[in-house]
């Protein structure tokens, strides 16, 4: 294979390959040249290799059992968790209003 010279400084440029693509690199000013489609090809791999990784779904938890409402307890006697029992004494206004 003949070397190539860089067309930007005339030095010598060295081949290597890079996920399957052919790089040609200069020796002297370091510059990096493609041949046709390469840098698409490049740009795939790349964009693969940021691509998140599809990880399985974790199961849902179990659902956890509902439990009614606890219980209220009153110091009052007479009066039970459903609020039946002694009334409040009306006020003076809702005497007038009613």
């Amino acid at each position: 294979m003949s070397t190539l010279t860089c067309p930007k400084c005339g030095s010598q440029m060295r081949n290597y390959e890079r996920n399957q693509v052919h790089v040609d690199q200069c020796t002297g000013c370091g510059g990096l040249f493609l041949d046709r489609g390469e840098l698409e090809a490049l740009v795939q791999a790349e964009n693969a290799w940021h691509q998140p990784q599809q990880t399985p779904q974790p199961a849902a938890a179990p659902q956890q059992p509902a439990y009614g409402q606890a219980p209220r307890y009153s110091s009052s006697p007479g009066r039970d968790q459903y609020g039946s029992g002694q009334r409040r004494k009306k006020s003076f206004l809702s005497e007038l209003f009613d």
